[in-house]
């Protein structure tokens, strides 16, 4: 599987590599420099690639039974078996785990049988880009419409960014770091304002040495 960008990561000279059924962007010029990106400045990624899990309806069991805990909405867990759980509103929440992982994932869910709440495999659905660096908190002044200061680490929220609906979830690696997943009819737009905006194309050889998982 290709995300909706490929062409647009073979045209800047992207290597690619196997995660789970995906091909993904390993390395664009070499990952020394694209790790350097992200503890100097700012550098972002194409994460189309994670499996996405949508919850909706009464979602408490499914949260519970994820994490091994309740969730508060607007707050982000990690799964026990793998990726994070982010909580958006009391009624929602978008599970991200590894790629090709995500249907393990749902067939647990379903044998839950829980009344009153649907989990939909939306990983095609959403594209999904990780910005970080020193210079996080300025590139999300300049396209948010809520105040940046509110994104903590941790915590998550549906906002527009660059004009567009999109979840954000964030996060603390080695510098801080926001996970923004919006519809993939959006993903080539929302690639050109991070060319734009957001400094240095990042592979995921850089971002597992960096941490990312």
């Amino acid at each position: 599987m290709r995300s909706v960008l490929h062409r647009k990561h073979t045209d800047v000279g992207a290597k690619f590599e196997r995660r789970g059924a995906w091909l993904v962007p390993s390395v664009y010029r070499s990952i020394d420099a694209e790790i350097d990106a992200l503890g100097s400045a700012l550098g972002f990624a194409d994460i189309s690639a994670r499996g996405k899990l949508h919850l909706s309806g009464a979602v408490d069991d499914h949260v519970r039974f994820l994490t091994g805990a309740p969730l508060d909405p607007l707050h982000v867990a990690p799964v026990a078996t793998g990726g994070a759980i982010a909580r958006i509103a009391r009624d929602w929440a978008l599970v991200l785990v590894s790629p090709s992982a995500e249907g393990d994932v749902l067939r647990a869910l379903e044998q839950q049988q829980r009344q009153g709440a649907m989990a939909t495999d939306v990983s095609g659905a959403l594209a999904g880009f990780l910005v970080a660096g020193p210079r996080l908190e300025d590139f999300l002044a300049r396209t948010v419409t809520i105040d940046p200061a509110d994104l903590l680490s941790g915590r998550c929220v549906a906002a527009s960014w660059a004009r567009i609906p999109a979840i954000l979830v964030m996060k603390d690696l080695q510098e801080p770091a926001a996970e923004i997943y919006a519809s993939s009819d959006y993903g080539r737009y929302a690639w050109g304002v991070l060319q734009s905006l957001a400094g240095t194309p990042v592979g995921w050889r850089a971002l597992e040495a960096w941490g990312w998982k």
